[in-house]
């Protein structure tokens, strides 16, 4: 089978500076230009500096091994090589030759014209792929960290008899080899999946389960009971009953909560962090989340770090505000005796719960190398992270400490991720591949906000 040329766009890089790995059987081109896009990135103390710098080293270390205008070779057979564009080599007059992109072509077009093997311009901007195409090159999207995760959010119903309900509230579980169901249910379950078992002769007659693997068996499904109100918030649908089963199970570590604006997620998942640091389950909830934005870089924003990050965190900081206006009472026992008394409760602001160490509010940006112990850490807008930066984020989990990923994958403001690409996906996808028992993924498609924010979800 001959060897394929790909030549590589400083974005697949940023997105991934393992990239090389994916392509070390064939012929890797890297245009100069790029180079110099890395060079002006590599000071950047953001993950856009971080990956410059890790695939800068990488480079070095293959440049140690031969020249890299000749090639290196590559781990799996393949040859790597950096290329200049070719001048005499004229792209079409619409095109600007100034354009850092337009080089990438140049370069992508020497390759073909001067080669017997198969080009491909490989590039998650999609403007590139597109102006490849007109020039007769062949292009393709970095695919390597791609999800292959459908989204059918309703594909978590059983019909069964009612009899086995019966079973399941009396027994606790059910062993899922022993379930009938009666409906078309194709799906493969994976761990600490969780189903809504409903009767076919009584339609108000159901069950809420998570599926348990158990060694020697097909696994069992466990009922979930009453969910409490958390923090005076009352879960509206079965699915948020579903995602906090699996924020306050102290079994599962990471959780992924992937839905629709408006349908919960943020709001219980620091409902959950709260009611967990008043049990005394954690020391401190640490809510963070991606600066992409859908306007203006952070960079045009003046002040300080703080005040750079408040348009940010205002989400965070509004949810805060709506679950301290709920405290009465009548709410929240948890909280007496616990030097946090309810006497004080008109007194409590966020700069009181800041200064206290109970909620730290953190920017993404400069989570890398921390390490959290005993906290219960939120990642809000996951979906605006690469694998390689949600992976980062994860290994920052120490001990006794729960991890939560909130996004929604139709709502990317990155510009060079997608629904299935993302960080939040993809994480969640390997996760529940390799079965694991400490991680839970919830989706959910009911917007709770207000009936104005649920038909914009739907109609826009």
């Amino acid at each position: 089978m001959s060897k394929k040329n790909f030549v590589i766009d400083t974005n697949v890089i940023l997105y991934s500076p393992n990239c090389l790995e994916t392509f070390d059987d064939n012929n890797v081109y890297i245009p100069a230009v790029v180079l110099e896009e890395l060079d002006k990135l590599k000071s950047s103390y953001d993950m856009k500096g971080y990956h410059a710098r890790e695939f800068i080293r990488k480079l070095e270390t293959l440049r140690e091994s031969g020249n890299l205008l000749n090639g290196v070779p590559l781990q799996k057979g393949g040859t790597l090589y950096v290329k200049f564009y070719n001048n005499h080599n004229h792209l079409p007059e619409d095109f600007a030759t100034s354009k850092n992109d337009n080089f990438i072509l140049g370069v992508a077009l020497d390759i073909k014209n001067n080669s017997a093997n198969e080009t491909i311009l490989i590039s998650k901007d999609v403007n590139l792929r597109i102006k490849a195409d007109v020039m007769g090159l062949k292009s393709e999207d970095y695919y390597h960290d791609k999800s292959n995760k459908e989204f059918e959010l309703n594909k978590d119903v059983i019909i069964t008899e009612e009899h086995i309900i019966n079973n399941l509230y009396k027994n606790g579980f059910i062993e899922f080899d022993k379930l009938v169901y009666l409906n078309e249910f194709n799906n493969i379950i994976h761990n600490n999946e969780y189903l809504l078992i409903k009767s076919v002769e009584n339609e108000k007659k159901s069950a809420l389960v998570r599926f348990i693997k158990v060694n020697g068996s097909s696994g069992m499904l466990k009922v979930i009971k009453n969910i409490d109100p958390i923090f005076g918030v009352v879960p509206s649908n079965y699915k948020q009953k579903f995602l906090v089963d699996a924020l306050l199970d102290a079994n599962i570590k990471v959780v992924f909560a992937i839905g629709i604006a408006g349908t919960g997620k943020t709001l219980l998942s620091i409902s959950a962090g709260l009611t967990s640091i008043f049990n005394k389950q954690f020391k401190k909830l640490v809510v963070t989340r991606s600066p992409v934005p859908m306007g203006r870089d952070i960079g045009y924003l003046p002040g300080r770090i703080v005040e750079k990050m408040d348009p940010w965190l205002k989400p965070v900081y509004d949810n805060l505000e709506f679950l301290i206006d709920q405290l009465n009472d009548d709410k929240n026992p948890v909280l007496k005796d616990d030097g946090f008394l309810k006497k004080h409760m008109n007194e409590i602001t966020l700069e009181y719960l800041n200064a206290s160490g109970i909620i730290e509010i953190e920017a993404l940006t400069f989570i890398r190398g921390r390490t959290f112990q005993d906290t219960f850490l939120i990642i809000d807008e996951a979906q605006n992270l690469t694998p390689h930066e949600t992976k980062t984020i994860i290994t920052r989990a120490g001990n006794n400490t729960k991890l939560i990923l909130t996004g929604d994958p139709f709502q990317i403001d990155n510009p060079y991720l997608d629904e299935r690409d993302n960080g939040l996906v993809y994480s969640s996808e390997k996760f529940k591949q390799k079965d694991s028992t400490i991680a839970a993924t919830i989706y959910l498609d009911k917007c709770e906000r207000s009936l104005l924010a649920e038909q914009a979800a739907e109609y826009l």
